[in-house]
């Protein structure tokens, strides 16, 4: 080999550098997987806040807690207040009367689809049918999800 022959050299990237790459990589995605959660959490937290103020406006007397809602997301003027709870108050009282004239039927209907139901299911599955409708008005909605029916008491 003469001084004019091309030496080839091979470089070998040292460990220092791939370390260096991998904790940036390894920060980056912390920060990326921070970012994620959190946006996840904070949109799960509001999701459960709008569907308890839902829950609150459509629970009990409907007018005191539309009236609330009303007031908190539509900044009603204090001259609004009173002429909007007249109308709701009216509401409520229309509805009421309505409920108390459906209740009939609606306990008739759900004598029939429970009837239907049983020839459906097995005796395992009537026994917990049997458990939830024991339970039914107990629950501040039922077992079923939906608001009780009939007159207020």
């Amino acid at each position: 080999m003469t001084d004019e022959d091309p030496v080839s050299v091979t470089v070998i990237p040292s460990s220092k550098g791939r370390r260096r790459t991998s904790m940036r990589v390894k920060a980056g995605a912390v920060l990326i997987s921070v970012f994620l959660l959190g946006g996840l959490a904070g949109g799960a937290a509001g999701r459960v806040s709008a569907f308890r103020d839902f829950n609150r406006m459509m629970e009990g007397p409907h007018a005191k807690n539309r009236l609330e809602a009303m007031r908190r997301h539509l900044d009603l003027r204090d001259d609004q207040v009173p002429k909007v709870q007249a109308i709701l108050d009216e509401a409520d009282a229309e509805r009421e009367k309505l409920m108390g004239q459906c209740a009939p039927l609606l306990e008739e209907s759900h004598k029939r689809t429970d009837a239907k139901l049983r020839e459906v299911l097995d005796e395992e599955q009537k026994k917990r049918l049997d458990a939830l409708e024991a339970n039914r008005g107990r629950h501040r909605h039922g077992p079923w999800g939906g608001p009780p029916h009939g007159p207020p008491p």
